[in-house]
């Protein structure tokens, strides 16, 4: 009996020893998981923002202040500007404008040997003519 004790000592600790890596990498997994969803809600909401800032003002023609608009919401999410691209607006025939915010988010967590991932969001709005 005694002797059964000694074998089984080690086992929990090569069990834990197994386990922590799959548990860690599923626990930083969500957390990258959340963070995703949270910098591409905040560049469509920038992207609504810039849009909304180019129809209500008339500022269709002045990229740098639509620009200027979508800086302002990414900037209080703390989104790095560096890896961000406003390309300028496009106004199209049928009296909408489109912007579009491209974000190249880092990631801390390698899968398969992917540093970051290019995140895309687009707003169209209406040009009301008054």
């Amino acid at each position: 009996m005694l002797t059964q004790l000694r074998r089984e000592r080690g086992q929990e600790l090569v069990e834990y020893a197994l386990i922590l890596p799959v548990l860690m990498l599923l626990i930083l997994g969500t957390m990258q998981f959340a963070l995703i969803v949270f910098s591409y809600n905040t560049i469509a909401e920038a992207a609504r923002a810039g849009a909304r800032y180019a129809v209500i003002g008339d500022h269709a023609d002045h990229p740098d202040l639509i620009r200027a608009a979508v800086f302002r919401v990414t900037d209080t999410a703390g989104l790095a500007r560096a890896q961000l691209t406003v390309p300028n607006p496009v106004k199209q025939a049928n009296n909408t404008i489109r912007v579009s915010v491209t974000y190249q988010m880092p990631l801390f967590v390698p899968f398969f040997r992917i540093r970051s991932i290019t995140l895309n969001a687009v707003s169209t709005k209406l040009i009301e003519l008054g």
